[in-house]
Order: C-alpha cells, then sequence, then structure tokens
C-alpha cells in the first residue's frame, strides 16, 4: 500500500512539472523613432505569437493602448507620452506585466 501512495505521489509530481515548466516574459527595445519594440516569449523559448498586449497608464490604470503581437512574437508601438506599463497575456495564467521604457 505505501509503495502504490508513493507511486500516486511520484506520478502527480511529474505530471504537474511540465504546466510550471514555462513562463511568459518580453523583452522592450527603443527604436529611437518615439516606436517601442516588444518580443514576447516563453522559458522555453516558444515564441508568445499571437498574444494580447495592453499599456496601462501608471497613475490612472487605464488603458492607453491594446494590440496584439504578430506570428513572431513582435509587437511595436508608439511610445506613450505618460509613464506606463506593458501587459503581455497569453491566459491560462500566463500574464506579464513590467514598466514601459
Amino acid at each position: 500500500m505505501k509503495l502504490i501512495i508513493k507511486l500516486c505521489l511520484l506520478c502527480s509530481l511529474l505530471i504537474a512539472t511540465p504546466a510550471l515548466a514555462h513562463t511568459l516574459h518580453f523583452t522592450l527595445d527603443d527604436n529611437g523613432d518615439n516606436t517601442v519594440e516588444l518580443s514576447g516569449m516563453y522559458s522555453t523559448g516558444e515564441i508568445a505569437a499571437n498574444t494580447p498586449v495592453t499599456l496601462f497608464g501608471k497613475e490612472k490604470g487605464n488603458v492607453l493602448w491594446h494590440g496584439k503581437t504578430d506570428e513572431d512574437g513582435y509587437c511595436i508601438f508608439t511610445r506613450p507620452a505618460v509613464p506606463y506599463e506593458v501587459e503581455l497575456d497569453a491566459g491560462a495564467g500566463h500574464l506579464c506585466r513590467e514598466d514601459g521604457i
């Protein structure tokens, strides 16, 4: 009986690990022309294609812009005139939010 419990515990750990094996993140690059390029990806190296991107004003929390990444995980937007945060939301708990540049 103890062996069965140990095997069940081991199997549940092995099943749960892949679900936690990747984290969504992005990088921001200043293009030098008042635009910013976002590159979204997972920690596994998989690109975050067609993923919603939202810019929020830091002071009021209002939505400044909404778009999505392209098939290659890139998105270019005009830099807001106010301090802002960038959110990349792939759903199912895959959300990344950071200060804009």
